[in-house]
Parts: structure tokens; sequence; C-alpha cells
């Protein structure tokens, strides 16, 4: 009778636990894997398509400094009350990441459904998994295109690389379908290259990337370039738009295999302006580009955290004999000074909370256009960019004063 009973009611249990089965699990997941003995959050996300209990989809890993990611193809299905999901192939990049396999409990409340559970993979550190559904999501979500209208446009910055001990000055103009071009100018031999590139934009992940994929014009025709791809992670910011991260390459006329150049990382910005900083640099940038017959690009934005600072220039490259003028809101702090290894520090009292810093070339040197390093010291942090003119045009940055 103990041993009927024990049957009955193991049977009865069994019997009134929950199932998964007939729900969707259809769409975006959003979430992060830790590893055991870790704090470290991986991005994590799933985009998940359901026929019957069995699942396909496709999974997406971002360290946690942001630099590196893979895209993974991942299958599953619906096991009583959890999920059994296995990464069955790295899609991207060639650099092998873990393929985890992931078992998943599913909750609910009135607010949000969200799975828990463990992953595991071979030669890893084993750990836990949190995401949660996307409202609205019902799958084929996590590889559209950007739609945020600021990823496409001009976006400046600096190129760093692990064998200079300068920065090279870098553009990017993203255009529709997935076109664009780049533009690199060096401080020491080559002089300046524009590119033409391709790229994506995963729009859930925030993540861009670019290749270039072949040269449309050089300064110097016997200058072999590095033929740069990357990954970046976007940002938004109050005062401007932000692509970083890392990038490698090969020697134009080689490949990865036979000639790979030293790697490096890259930082572009795009601002983005209030209406009241657009209504300050009118009143600034209109009076001096009707006088100079220049154009001013505002490439950047600087915050600092006191009104007084201190505004350095110095060529960070080759010295060239570039000549340069320095203009703060429409007053000369600087006037035709040959830029050299030394830096010139200006000490200047911020009297606005929107400032214009333009950089007017005077002689363009032995290597065109006019690019100098410029950095904003307030006391507590040197924060130092590189800034490109012409006798067209004059590259700015907005300098804000910081307010809670």
């Amino acid at each position: 009778m103990k041993q009927h009973s024990a049957s009955l009611l193991c049977l009865t249990l069994t019997c009134c636990l929950p199932t998964l089965s007939g729900q969707d699990f259809s769409g975006l997941w959003d979430g992060y894997l830790v590893q055991d003995g870790s704090e470290e959050k991986y991005t994590y996300q799933l985009d998940l398509d359901q026929t019957g209990d069995a699942l396909i989809g496709t999974s997406y890993s971002v360290s946690p400094d942001g630099k590196s990611y893979a895209r993974f193809e991942i299958t599953g299905y619906i096991q009583g009350t959890q999920l059994v999901l296995q990464e069955i192939k790295q899609l991207e990049p060639k650099s092998p990441w873990c393929l985890k396999n992931l078992v998943l409990d599913w909750e609910k409340d009135h607010l949000k459904e969200w799975v828990t559970g463990t992953w595991r993979a071979d030669g890893c550190v084993p750990g836990i998994s949190y995401l949660v559904r996307q409202k609205g999501s019902t799958g084929h979500t996590f590889t559209e295109k950007a739609s945020t209208p600021g990823i496409e446009g001009k976006w400046v910055g600096t190129l760093s690389q692990s064998d200079r001990d300068y920065g090279f000055y870098f553009t990017v103009d993203v255009q529709a379908k997935d076109k664009g071009q780049s533009y690199i100018v060096s401080e020491a031999n080559g002089g300046s290259a524009t590119m033409h590139l391709n790229w994506t934009y995963e729009s859930k992940a925030k993540v861009f990337q670019f290749t270039e994929v072949d040269i449309l014009n050089k300064t110097d025709p016997k200058w072999r370039w590095c033929i740069k791809s990357g990954t970046l992670r976007y940002r938004e910011e109050k005062n401007r738009l932000v692509l970083e991260g890392e990038w490698s390459g090969y020697i134009e006329g080689y490949t990865m295999e036979t000639g790979s150049c030293a790697s490096g990382s890259l930082y572009l910005e795009k601002p983005l302006p209030s209406q009241e900083a657009l209504q300050s640099a009118a009143a600034v940038n209109t009076p001096y580009e009707s006088e100079s017959k220049r154009k001013v690009e505002v490439v950047r934005v600087l915050e600092v955290k006191s009104p007084n600072i201190k505004i350095k220039v110095w060529d960070n490259g080759t010295v060239d004999g570039d000549v340069a003028t320095l203009f703060l809101n429409g007053s000369r702090i600087l006037n035709q000074h040959r830029v050299t290894k030394h830096r010139m520090a200006i000490p200047v009292k911020l009297e606005q909370e929107n400032n214009f810093l333009i950089l007017h070339a005077e002689d363009l040197g032995d290597i065109s256009p006019n690019t100098v390093a410029v950095s904003v010291d307030d006391g507590e942090r040197e924060q130092i960019i590189i800034l490109s003119s012409n006798l067209n045009e004059s590259g700015a940055v907005m300098i804000r004063q910081f307010k809670f």
C-alpha cells in the first residue's frame, strides 16, 4: 500500500507541474551573462523564432568593456518548465568565442517577463544568465539596420595605432545604403587619403561596424596605407553622439595573412548641440566666416568643470611648419603661431556657458592640411583632441561649462 500510495502521489505531482508548452518565446530578449567568480557582465541578446516547441535564432554577446563582440546561430527547444538553448555556430568574428549551452527558467509578472538560469561551454568558466523580453518584440528584430537618424552623417575623431606615439586625424562619412567614406591624415609620412567603406549597424546592440574596401585618392601615390575595419560601440550623451572601439587592418596590396598592420583604437564624435548652443555658435561663427571667407565646422564637444582653463597647442607628429591662429568666442588668443613639439599654453577664463575655439590655418606647412593637437585643461582633467583646418574650412570645438 505504501509503495502504491507513493507512486500515485508522484504521478499526481507530475501531472500538476507547470509546463511551458504552448507559450510563445519568439522575439528579442535583452540581458547579460556573468561567469562564476566574476562580477563583470557580458551584454547578451537572443532573437528567437518558435515553431511548436522548437526554437531557432541568433544570439549576440558583447564584452564588458564593449571592445569585442560575437554573433552566433542558436537552436533549442522547450523541455517541461525550461528553455534549453545551444549556440551551434559562430557567425562572427573569426576569433573563437565560447559556444554556450543555456538552461533557462521562465517567470512573469504584470510588468515584464524574463528568463534566468545557468550556462556552460567547453573550455570556459560557466556562469548565470538573465534576460528580459522586449515589449512588442515579435522576432526578426535582432539584425535590423539602424533606424537611428544620428548614425548617418559625418563623424570626426582620432585614430591611434599601437606602434605610433601620435594619433591620426580621422573622419567617417556614413552615407545611405550602407556606403560611406573615411578620411585620414598622417602627422608623419603619407599625407592623407580618402577611402570607400561599407558599414552595418546593429540597432538593438548599438554596435557599428565598418570595412574599408578601396582607396579613392591619396596625396602620396607611393605611400601604402592600412586598409581598416572596426567594431565601434554607439552611445548618446547630452551634447554629442559617440562611436568608440577597436580597429585592425592590413597594408595596401597585401592581406591580413601576408601583411597585417598594427591595430589600435578609434574614437569618433558627432556634436549634438542644443538650440541655445546653435544660437551661440551662430553669434560667434558667422562674423568669422564673413571676414575669413572660410566655413567653420564644429567637430567636437568638451565639458569643463571650471571657467578657468588652459588651452595648449602643439604638433603631435612630424613638425612640418604649420602656422596657426586660435580664436575663442571671436577673440584671437594665439596669433600666427608656428606649431612645434613645445606645448604652448594659453590661460583663459570662460565667460559664457557655450564657448567656441576655432583653429585658423595661416600656413599649411609641408603636410596638408593643417592638423594640430589641442588640449583643454580645467585643473582636474586634460582633454586632448586633434583639430584640422585648411584654407577653405576651419575646424572648431565647443567647450561647455559643466552644470548639474
